[in-house]
């Protein structure tokens, strides 16, 4: 039997989802990431509004669902 290790995957898709989410709602000068918040992400991701900040904060969400794949798949190549 393998081991399987913790990996990050789904997570990092739904950080995927939810920054796209955001660039789609939020206009500078218009919106508010709060007002996004409440009306497009928290219905559908129920978290704490400083959760949401981090996500949106966080740098990159695309090269590091690439970098978790690649760990992914060296792990199971041994």
């Amino acid at each position: 039997m393998t081991k399987k290790g913790y990996n990050r995957l789904n997570y990092l898709k739904q950080c995927k989802i939810i920054v796209d989410i955001v660039n789609l709602h939020y206009k500078p000068g218009y919106t508010t990431y709060a007002g996004v918040f409440r009306t497009f992400i928290e219905p559908l991701y129920p978290m704490h509004y400083n959760t949401f900040m981090r996500i949106i904060n966080m740098p990159n969400v695309d090269r590091q669902i690439e970098r978790e794949m690649e760990h992914i798949k060296r792990a199971f190549q041994r």
